[in-house]
């Protein structure tokens, strides 16, 4: 049978469309605050105030994310990384790039203490994953790491699996499982071992990690995992506040 020829361009014009919707990067919600304790503050792109960011709330490019003395939060991304932001930290989400076969991700860190567990994707995707400090920057290849920002602005990095290129204005070390960098902005040094508090750091790694690798299968079964569990989230903040406003009408 002969599909005429104006339906024909109408069936490819939409094919088209589909597979330019596939392979256009997304930037919005590809993240959220999977949990948290104490005072945890997100900024929103483009916004100067900070508000309070509990559990379940979307992380999108542009973000800025802080926790107070005492506080702490867990970062998920939907292609599977996982960041676990320690007290008195500050992170942006600069840039939130992903594709079907594209993943652009670069971080500031501009304070503070974190774990980095960056998602190993295949080879046939196009990954960028960088971490920027004050004093350095941490190209990262599939790759789980502490790191520690200073209050003088000093980076250190302990490594505990795959590899990442730390670069500084005093040049360039890429870093191995079992080593550590100290970047600052006139040296830039590299030890074969980890330190005590990075020792400390791969053990709180080791104890984290197989529950990382849960929710890593758990994104893979479910598309939509992060953004269901940020629905049921809003969600039920929104029924606490409506149950809150209903008490002080009673009184």
């Amino acid at each position: 049978m002969k599909i005429p020829f104006i339906l024909l361009s109408a069936l490819l014009a939409a094919a088209g469309t589909v597979q330019a919707q596939d392979a256009k990067p997304q930037t919005g919600r590809l993240g959220c605050v999977y949990a948290a304790s104490g005072k945890v503050e997100l900024r929103q792109a483009g916004r100067t105030d900070w508000l309070v960011s509990p559990k379940g709330r979307a992380i999108a490019q542009g973000d800025s994310i802080r926790t107070a003395p005492g506080a702490w939060c867990e970062i998920l991304l939907k292609e599977g990384s996982f960041i676990k932001l320690e007290e008195n930290s500050e992170m942006t989400a600069e840039t939130l790039l992903a594709a079907a076969e594209k993943r652009e991700f670069s971080f500031s860190f501009l304070k503070g203490k974190a774990l980095w567990m960056a998602m190993k994707l295949g080879k046939k995707i196009n990954s960028a994953f960088s971490v920027r400090t004050p004093s350095a920057v941490c190209a990262v290849r599939g790759t789980a790491f502490s790191l520690l920002v200073s209050t003088s602005g000093e980076t250190a990095v302990g490594l505990f699996e795959g590899e990442v290129a730390l670069s500084g204005a005093a040049g360039e070390k890429v870093l191995l499982p079992g080593q550590e960098g100290l970047a600052a902005p006139d040296k830039l040094e590299a030890s074969d071992r980890l330190s005590r508090l990075m020792s400390a750091e791969e053990r709180r790694y080791r104890r984290v990690k197989k529950r990382v690798d849960d929710l890593r299968a758990r994104l893979a079964a479910r598309e939509d995992f992060i953004d269901d569990f940020v629905n049921r989230r809003q969600k039920a903040v929104a029924d606490l506040e409506k149950r809150q406003q209903e008490k002080l009408k009673k009184r």
